[in-house]
């Protein structure tokens, strides 16, 4: 097993949660994994840099490289596979081509990184779809009006929309619609042993079984929980005027009132759950809902909820 896998996509390609999965996966059957969410900080693959003092992008390129060189040295003497998402495509290609870098210059950080980790032999799991803008409105309904919005507002400092007329959510499916191209001409050539999955066809359970195969990983489920168990916890949930919902949906539980509209809840432990597609967790103890993971770059939820209801309309 390589002691690096990247799963890389698209927004609404599912990227998140295969990462997840995998690296849930692995623990499940006694090979140490650990998760790398993309919005963490701090990053093992960008550098400790702000970004007013990279000098031009060549300099850019430079840093980066740099840091993933010294990133595969000390991932050759680590025992435990990292699953990280976004890493070579998603956050690097989407850091230049909104701001309209030529894609010859992308090509070549791309070129350049791949050569870096090189030595660890990294494996990638690229989850396709020949639609980047329908996958992007299917994680936008999701997410909810407030996501799409907040996309809207940060396309106006796009240059790469700028560049060509572009704007609003037209232009920010436009824009989605070039990535996705970009990433799949890179893939096609990227010296990286890759599994490359259309997501837009099949369905989940076939695309875990290839994905796990790829991986030499048992593609098994785990056993379901015991949904009496699971009742213990529903209720109403607060933290001053803050208010949590945990309810039984179908034969598990859904976190909501943080994060995405609805929050799957992957149990751990009869008290420990993953918050699905997130790299938090949750604990349930002594009536009450206690938060735990990374730090994001914009925070992330933290601290203590008491239960004030186990009843829920």
């Amino acid at each position: 097993m390589s002691p690096l896998v990247f799963v890389e996509g698209v927004p609404g390609s599912g990227k998140s949660t295969t990462a997840q999965f995998l690296a849930r996966q692995l623990t499940r059957h006694g090979r140490p994994a650990r998760w790398f969410y993309e919005e963490q900080v701090p990053n093992p693959f960008v550098p400790d840099i702000d970004p007013a003092d990279y000098r031009d992008w060549q300099h850019f390129i430079d840093l980066r490289v740099e840091r993933w060189q010294v990133f595969a040295h000390g991932a050759a003497a680590s025992t435990e596979t990292l699953i990280a998402e976004s890493a070579p495509l998603q956050l690097p290609v989407f850091t230049m081509l909104r701001r309209d870098v030529a894609s010859a210059m992308i090509a070549d950080l791309l070129t350049r990184l791949a050569e870096a980790i090189a030595p660890i032999r990294p494996k990638l799991v690229y989850l396709a779809h020949p639609k980047p803008d329908d996958a992007w409105r299917s994680i936008a309904a999701h997410r909810g009006a407030e996501f799409t919005a907040g996309a809207v507002r940060r396309s106006r400092e796009c240059a790469f929309l700028h560049a060509r007329g572009l704007s609003g959510l037209a232009g920010v499916l436009a824009y989605w619609q070039a990535h996705g191209a970009l990433c799949d001409r890179i893939v096609s050539w990227l010296p990286m042993e890759t599994l490359s999955v259309d997501v837009s066809a099949g369905t989940w359970l076939e695309h875990r079984t290839r994905i796990c195969a790829f991986l030499d990983l048992g593609a098994d489920a785990p056993p379901a929980p015991d949904r009496a168990m699971l009742a213990k916890v529903t209720g109403r949930y607060r933290d001053g005027a803050r208010e949590l919902i945990v309810r039984l949906d179908g034969e598990g539980l859904v976190l909501q009132g943080v994060l995405w509209p609805s929050n799957a809840l992957l149990p751990i432990t009869e008290a420990v759950f993953d918050v699905e597609a997130w790299p938090f967790q949750v604990r349930f103890e002594q009536n009450a809902l206690h938060w735990q993971g990374p730090r994001l770059r914009w925070g992330g939820p933290a601290g203590t909820y008491r239960r004030e209801s186990g009843e829920i309309a």
